[in-house]
């Protein structure tokens, strides 16, 4: 049997969608305050996730401060799929 990368990573990005889809609640769950101040600051505010999918080498790296710390990749790989996902 041989192991197909790209169909595991599908499968578990496919997989993902769902999940989020069907905990939307609980993953965009703000106070009442917060929730007033989001739909003041922006009217029609709705919460969306976006994922990109992609096969190839990619470099990791951390980015930040000591209060705020974001992942950063850097790979052709990384940046066509960002591209396609729009």
């Amino acid at each position: 049997e041989e192991d197909f990368a790209g169909d595991k990573a599908l499968y578990s990005f496919i997989k993902t969608m769902i999940e989020m889809n069907r905990h939307e609640d609980f993953l965009c769950n703000f106070s009442s305050r917060a929730l007033s101040e989001l739909y003041d600051r922006m009217p029609g505010y709705k919460c969306r996730i976006g994922c990109g999918l992609h096969f190839g080498w990619a470099i990791e790296g951390a980015i930040g401060s000591n209060k705020k710390i974001d992942a950063s990749y850097i790979s052709p790989h990384v940046n066509m799929s960002e591209t396609l996902e729009g």
